[in-house]
């Protein structure tokens, strides 16, 4: 392919280097190792109680981003009380439930990435059966994303629909796209082909702005990929928008909005829709979750000139 199509599918930015993982650390001898309890917590929506779950964490740093100097995330990373601009970036996904549905946004990258793949551990310390889980919305197709559909034995929730947005699966199901792209990106297409065999029957596709059950309306959010999409949750007088891979540093996106991660597929309308949604938010005041904030990734966009500094919601002490 020539370089502008590879630009224009976002493949000629540069991939995540995947050899760069979380270690665990020396110990003094006969320290016994202290580890992270798993990653869950529950808040409420009006009358949905959204869970959310940690999945794991993959390295992103400044060389995966376009329009981000190293001195910038550096700067950036000082600024949030960061080691180094080499982060470990969490991957969330949300459980919605009002006592008839039980809804999973995004199931995390179990198989597809090193340091994923905690979702099903988080699930039982939820109390979440994945046989009761009744629908899966998907923001998008990365791998991170629909990893923790597939298990050894086919699909992992074997009685929910799978809601994804039309050009979402179309083009991550295009074998002719798929024989384009660098050997380095097919398994991402490989992927979403297996997935979309194992929930052939149970796909849904929705397309631009759809109400999808009550009180959860997809919202387009175009730019990371070609049907990346946000679920707007409302209930009573309370709303949350989970806005997917709108941000996945938040060190660096929020200060500046227009710092694109390699992996948009159309980096100028990833920025345009960063720009405006969370200019939205600022305004509205209206709660976000997201895929790659910090666990458990629910908080309130705010407005500092040109940034958009994130505040964590405050942790629920009842529910």
């Amino acid at each position: 392919m020539k370089r502008r199509s590879l630009v224009a599918l976002g493949l000629a930015a540069p991939l995540l280097p995947l050899t760069r993982y979380l270690v665990p650390g020396a110990h003094a001898e006969g320290q016994a190792e202290i580890t992270q309890v798993v990653g869950v917590q529950n808040f409420r929506v009006g009358a949905w109680t959204v869970t959310a779950l940690l999945d794991g964490a993959i390295p992103i740093g400044p060389g995966d981003f376009a329009n981000l100097t190293a001195a910038e995330a550096q700067s950036f990373a000082e600024a949030a009380f960061l080691d180094s601009a080499e982060v470990m970036t969490g991957v969330n996904a949300y459980v919605l439930r009002d006592g008839t549905e039980t809804i999973l946004v995004d199931a995390g990258g179990a198989g597809a990435f090193p340091g994923l793949g905690g979702l099903p551990v988080a699930l039982v310390e939820a109390g979440i059966d994945p046989a009761a889980v009744t629908r899966v919305l998907l923001t998008h197709m990365h791998p991170d994303h629909i990893g923790g559909l597939l298990g050894a034995d086919g699909a992992v929730f074997p009685n929910a629909s799978v809601h994804v947005h039309a050009a979402e699966l179309a083009f991550w199901t295009d074998a002719e796209i798929k024989a384009q792209v660098p050997e380095a990106f097919q398994p991402f297409f490989d992927l979403a082909m297996s997935v979309a065999e194992a929930y052939r029957a149970r796909i849904q596709t929705f397309s631009e702005e759809a109400d999808l059950v009550a009180g959860i309306r997809a919202r387009a959010l175009p730019g990371h990929t070609p049907g990346h999409s946000g679920f707007q949750v409302s209930s009573g007088a309370d709303t949350l928008l989970i806005w997917g891979d709108i941000v996945h540093v938040a060190a660096f996106q929020f200060p500046k909005p227009e710092a694109a991660i390699g992996f948009d597929v159309d980096a100028a309308a990833a920025i345009a829709t960063r720009q405006a949604v969370m200019a939205e938010l600022a305004q509205s005041r209206v709660a976000v979750a997201g895929m790659h904030l910090p666990f458990p990734g629910i908080g309130y966009v705010s407005q500092d000139g040109d940034g958009y500094p994130l505040v964590p919601k405050p942790w629920s002490f009842s529910l």
